[in-house]
């Protein structure tokens, strides 16, 4: 009898995550994005929580806190308990942090637990649709005539727009100078209002301003044409393969959070990627849905990580 008991309290604490991850979430859950609203990591954040609001049958808050190329948003989710109720919604440029502001008082690979990337992104380098430069050789030829660098908006200090630009200026000879933003939104905006002369952004981002002809797209930045500007040639097809893929967005939690919980939020958020309406949604954005595992997406960061470093050495990057 006694045996029986101790096996079956063995096999309550065994069952116990999985009955944690069945029963979750019962409170609302937090998702903080480090970037500001009306960017394509927002609206893509904001779809998915109206989803698992559904979805589970509790509220699913955003949260934006944009600033310090993603630090003051990540720190926040660093800080907070393994338990799933706070959760970080972020993009490439999270892999950097601690590389560029070693005072970080977080590491972003091991201090969160991978969930689920979200989607590849697609990025082009935009100009306004009143500048004489058609493509993206008359943008280079134009910019060494005048003698005068080349002002191209970007998501803050440090960021992986930022080092777009400099792979641009390296590989087409072009004095660059990158001009940092808070968010990709506001380096579009100011771009359109004619502080800067150009802009990378994501494609989701700029779409809606190239089909009301505010601005014009010269090159993309993917493995191949884009599905929704498929007249604008890749970096790759202009002699750019340094500029080949766009970046990422993804769902980290904190480090320690409990395993079943983890896959409960990537099972779900990958069901909500695959229903018909938000794939085509996505698509339509440049935005690829993917559906790797937690533990892929984690390796995919390291790998990235080690990539950057080598990006910040090359090009002697310092955010001060």
């Amino acid at each position: 009898m006694k045996s029986l008991l101790h096996l079956l309290a063995a096999l309550a604490i065994a069952g116990g995550p999985a009955v944690q991850a069945q029963s979750w979430p019962q409170k609302p859950v937090r998702v903080v994005l480090p970037g500001p609203p009306g960017s394509s990591p927002d609206r893509i954040t904001r779809l998915l929580a109206e989803h698992l609001n559904k979805k589970w049958n509790q509220p699913v808050v955003v949260e934006n806190r944009p600033g310090g190329t993603t630090r003051i948003g990540a720190e926040i989710v660093a800080r907070a308990a393994p338990d799933g109720y706070t959760l970080l919604s972020t993009f490439v440029s999270h892999g950097m942090v601690k590389l560029l502001y070693p005072e970080t008082p977080y590491d972003p690979i091991t201090d969160f637990a991978p969930v689920a990337q979200l989607v590849d992104t697609e990025a082009a380098l935009v100009v306004r649709s009143d500048s004489p430069y058609k493509t993206l050789g008359q943008l280079v030829e134009g910019v060494k005539k005048r003698g005068r660098p080349l002002e191209i908006g970007n998501f803050g200090n440090g960021s992986s727009f930022h080092f777009y630009s400099l792979i641009l200026g390296q590989g087409t000879g072009v004095n660059v100078l990158p001009v940092p933003y808070k968010g990709e939104a506001l380096s579009l905006t100011d771009m359109m209002g004619g502080h800067v002369e150009a802009s990378f952004n994501s494609v989701g981002t700029a779409l809606p301003h190239i089909r009301d002809g505010r601005v014009r797209a010269l090159a993309v930045m993917a493995p191949q044409r884009s599905r929704v500007l498929p007249d604008v040639p890749t970096f790759i097809e202009l002699g750019l393969p340094r500029l080949r893929a766009g970046g990422w967005f993804g769902v980290l939690a904190p480090a320690g959070t409990p395993q079943p919980v983890i896959d409960k939020i990537r099972t779900d958020i990958q069901a909500i990627l695959r229903e018909p309406e938000v794939t085509k949604w996505l698509r339509d954005q440049g935005l690829e849905p993917t559906f790797e595992s937690s533990e892929a997406f984690g390796q995919s960061m390291k790998r990235e990580a080690v990539e950057w470093q080598k990006l910040i050495k090359e090009f002697k990057v310092s955010v001060n």
